[in-house]
């Protein structure tokens, strides 16, 4: 009985000291969704337009040369082309009317002027308008125009 009770005791010690060791047990499983991360190098508008739409929900930055701008009479929105013709809806940046003032100011007054004829890399969540793919413009600092890369002399 003295044996028994000796076994006992000693394994009341020394449970609080091998739970110590044991491995903590593995975290439940999440139910948030899990993320994708924007990629890390600019898409490019026109050589990789398919994979724009694939991107729709995701943080991402895309570069192209804007042919065109065009504003409706309505003067709702200003929306930056990348591509001429009927081509021109295969991807757009778009700019609201509410955003308009704060995005012009960025670029002395007139972001259409800006950046015409230029290639810029313009970041944000790539949303679905009609199928195409696009993205919203809210703030200045989405739009950045790439700098003329300088010929070589030979």
């Amino acid at each position: 009985m003295r044996f028994v009770m000796l076994v006992c005791l000693s394994l009341m010690i020394s449970a609080p000291l091998l739970a110590q060791d044991a491995p903590a047990p593995a975290p439940a499983p999440s139910t948030k969704p899990a993320t994708t991360t924007a990629p890390t190098t600019p898409v490019d508008v026109i050589a990789e337009k398919d994979k724009l739409k694939g991107l729709v929900g995701q943080e991402a930055t895309v570069r192209g040369k804007v042919i065109e701008v065009f504003v409706p009479r309505s003067g709702s929105v200003t929306i930056l082309n990348f591509f001429a013709g009927p081509e021109r809806r295969d991807f757009n940046v778009v700019i609201d009317k509410a955003n308009m003032d704060a995005v012009n100011a960025a670029f002395n007054g007139d972001v259409a002027a800006a950046v015409k004829d230029q290639t810029v890399l313009v970041t944000g969540t790539v949303s679905d308008y009609r199928g195409n793919p696009q993205i919203k413009v809210e703030k200045p600092e989405q739009i950045k125009i790439e700098a003329a890369k300088e010929e070589k002399k030979e």
